[in-house]
């Protein structure tokens, strides 16, 4: 929370808008539209401001400085950084554009574009995108190495940046140790899953085999038996052979004549 509230300090310090440094080219209605712009800047009327540099950007669109303060007065507008409204999105991305196109005029306006790449640098930082924050600090310290403010801001964002890095590969070891987690559990399963097939697979075997020699037991009794009852029946069927052998050799001796 400090690191944030030194970058918006810093911010509003190089917030100044540019009053007296319009260039020759520049038309008189584009000086006053400026300078109605910077009144009202000053008075903290953002968005009345807003429309006075927009004015001197239609008489001159090649105005450093009024691109510069427009820059700004939409930064302003924006209460809370942390705020991502469709409103406030919008705001930031116009800031962002207009100091973009200050910053690359290193060659003809040295000062502004310093100072833009600079306020780029607070907006990413606030933003937590620490590596395009560093980025703009250098840049800015290319063209204006005198800046202590963008030379302290940038040893603040390499180290937030590095505790980036530092947080996010310790977040990607843990979800690889968490991954190789959960195939481990999977392997195990897989493997707690096969075996249990191979166990109701065996077992389902097993069952079937004692079925199969339970019907051949059943099927081995029914052939004793019926052997034994046809052994019964030939022994009976003598009997009977054999009785009726006896009964008609009496019946003979019977009829006998002497």
């Amino acid at each position: 929370m400090k690191l944030r509230v030194i970058v918006i300090l810093i911010l509003s310090i190089a917030g100044t808008v540019f009053m007296n440094s319009v260039s020759a080219a520049s038309t008189r209605k584009e000086r006053i539209l400026i300078n109605k712009g910077n009144s009202l800047y000053k008075d903290r009327k953002y968005t009345e401001a807003q429309k006075m540099y927009q004015e001197a950007l239609v008489e001159n669109a090649a105005s450093a400085e009024a691109r510069y303060n427009l820059g700004l007065s939409l930064v302003r507008q924006i209460a809370n950084p942390a705020d991502t409204t469709a409103r406030n999105r919008q705001l930031m991305d116009q800031a962002i554009k207009n100091f973009t196109e200050v910053a690359s005029l290193a060659k003809t306006k040295p000062g502004l574009a310093a100072k833009a790449n600079y306020n780029l640098g607070n907006l990413e930082f606030n933003a937590k995108d620490f590596q395009k924050a560093v980025e703009y600090y250098k840049q800015s310290l290319r063209i204006d190495p005198s800046d202590d403010r963008a030379r302290k801001n940038l040893r603040i964002a390499q180290k937030n940046l590095q505790k980036q890095n530092k947080d996010q590969n310790k977040d990607q070891n843990q979800n690889k140790d968490q991954n190789k987690d959960q195939n481990k559990n999977q392997d195990k399963s897989d493997k707690e899953q096969d075996k249990n097939q191979n166990k109701d697979t065996n077992k389902d075997k097993n069952e079937n085999q004692q079925k199969d020699k339970q019907n051949l037991s059943q099927q081995s009794a029914s052939q004793i038996l019926q052997a034994i009852d046809n052994k019964e029946s030939a022994t009976r069927a003598r009997v009977n052979k054999a009785n009726k052998g006896e009964k008609s050799e009496a019946a003979g001796r019977n009829t006998r004549r002497w």
